[in-house]
């Protein structure tokens, strides 16, 4: 009996020495299967910082063209509030010329347009030739006889 009893108690220590390696065995496989999905969590983390940081460096791109294209309307806005204080000063001026005398100068840059030609300068309109009434027995002045 001693015997039985001796072969179990080895039976039972050499289990238990099975079973405390199988135990270490699984903890490792645990560990490295932790590691894994942690590089894999890493590594996904890093592809959002890094796409992050992509769209963040566009945006402060962008951010910059806007401000440049800020203080460009700034400096029109300023060009513009200049050249209207010349316009009301020309305007308050009296002039020697009359204003229908005065060279226009098409904003839009269309040399052909308004009143004045293309030299800036208006063009001569001839007054129409007034009509004499015909009469019987008048002359007229043009037909080289005298009256």
């Amino acid at each position: 009996m001693r015997l039985i009893g001796a072969g179990l108690t080895a039976l039972v220590a050499v289990l238990a020495l099975v079973l405390l390696h199988q135990v270490h065995q699984q903890a490792s496989r645990s560990q490295a299967l932790e590691r894994r999905l942690q590089d894999l969590e890493n590594r996904r983390d890093l592809e959002r910082a890094q796409a992050l940081e992509a769209q963040l460096r566009a945006l402060a791109q962008r951010l910059q063209g806007l401000e440049a294209s800020a203080g460009q309307v700034r400096e029109l806005e300023l060009q513009q509030d200049e050249l209207r204080r010349q316009l009301q000063r020309q305007l308050q001026r009296p002039s020697s010329q009359p204003s229908e005398f005065l060279p226009f100068n098409d904003p839009y840059g269309a040399p052909d347009s308004g009143p004045l030609g293309k030299s800036g300068v208006k063009p001569v309109v001839k007054p129409p030739a007034k009509s004499i009434p015909k009469s019987k027995g008048a002359s007229r002045p043009d037909d080289g006889r005298m009256p």
